[in-house]
């Protein structure tokens, strides 16, 4: 009935996310997502009619939208920063409090995303003193990392959002892509796991790790 995935909010980069780049009015999302919504009876096929509308919302807003439903622990797309919204199965009910959740769940990531840009605002832009970068970079990446697990709870899959968010860190920071993934993942990869929210001794680690690599 509603052909084609919509697109998924794990390989969005930090131009498509940040809200600096893309204008959005919080105060008419409930009047944008009902005129984008797709017709029919939502709970008629609840996972179909999500999908339509989701792609409705990244070609209208750009596809930061896709993550609106980007749920905490195991949803529509596991591992993410959303209370508002659970999963297709469980969130759908009639088509206005469906709409109704969607805008509330649209707002949400839209001010989560708000929220990091600010944070990532804090750090930058980075001293040029060696040492002074040593410790920015350290006290970024574990104040990010720290924000990410908090808002993600720790849940189903969370580490992947957070190796995202530090990847996006790293380009308003200016560092090259070439590698950039690859030094999140060696930093991050294996430290953290579903269902547990890192120790401060994990953060750490992972933070040393990072500036370690960037400040020479």
């Amino acid at each position: 009935m509603y052909p084609s995935a919509a697109p998924l909010p794990y390989s969005l980069s930090w131009p498509e996310a940040d809200p600096a780049r893309h204008p959005f009015d919080a105060g008419s999302v409930t009047e944008a997502v009902c005129a984008l919504a797709p017709e029919g009876d939502p709970s008629a096929d609840p996972r179909g009619w999500v999908e339509a509308i989701t792609r409705s919302l990244a070609a209208e807003f750009g596809s930061w939208a896709s993550g609106w439903r980007w749920s905490v622990g195991e949803g529509d797309v596991d591992g993410g920063p959303v209370a508002s919204w659970c999963c297709a199965d469980h969130s759908v009910t009639t088509k206005d409090h469906t709409l109704q959740r969607i805008a509330e769940a649209l707002a949400e990531w839209r001010s989560y995303l708000e929220d990091l840009a600010e944070r990532f605002a804090r750090f930058l832009p980075l001293p040029a003193e060696r040492h002074d970068r040593l410790d920015s970079w350290e006290r970024a990446v574990a104040h990010l990392v720290t924000v990410t697990a908090d808002r993600t709870r720790g849940e189903s899959g969370w580490y992947y959002h957070c190796k995202q968010v530090l990847g996006w860190f790293l380009d308003a920071a200016g560092v090259p892509a070439e590698g950039r993934a690859e030094l999140v993942e060696h930093a991050v990869g294996g430290r953290f796991h579903s269902w547990s929210t890192p120790s401060d001794a994990e953060v750490t680690a992972v933070a040393e790790r990072v500036a370690a690599e960037l400040a020479g």
